[in-house]
């Protein structure tokens, strides 16, 4: 009886962890960013840089890990202060390769940020610092 309890627990967590990793739930929309009502809204050249290459991951049809450090299905809801945070983050993690990650880069090499594309994201990250 013990043991059984136990199994099912174990199994129970295995499934909710797989739940919360994979997030198997499909938004509708969720390809495409919205610009921010409540502070910066994106402009053009940012909008398609991240739909072409942050969107798989970072929107609500996306991993889970990665829509928890940001979400751009969500970027209307962030106050200017939180995006302002976000957007210097993204600058951080694209300057040092460690966004997008590996794995995505070997599957979407066409959609591989250049330097072009990094120096732009952070040009507008320190342009909502100001």
């Amino acid at each position: 009886m013990k043991k059984t309890a136990i199994v099912t627990l174990m199994m129970m967590s295995v499934l909710f962890a797989f739940v919360l990793v994979f997030n198997p739930q499909r938004a509708s929309g969720s390809k495409n960013p919205v610009s921010a009502a409540t502070g910066t809204p994106l402009p053009d050249s940012v909008q398609q840089f991240v739909k072409k290459t942050c969107m798989d991951c970072h929107a609500d049809g996306g991993n889970f890990l990665a829509k928890g450090k940001v979400n751009f299905s969500e970027w209307d809801k962030y106050s200017p202060e939180k995006q302002k945070e976000k957007a210097v983050s993204i600058c951080k993690e694209l300057t040092k390769h460690g966004m997008p990650t590996g794995k995505w880069r070997k599957n979407n090499p066409d959609k591989v940020p250049v330097q072009a594309d990094i120096d732009m994201m952070c040009r507008w990250a320190l342009s909502l610092q100001k």
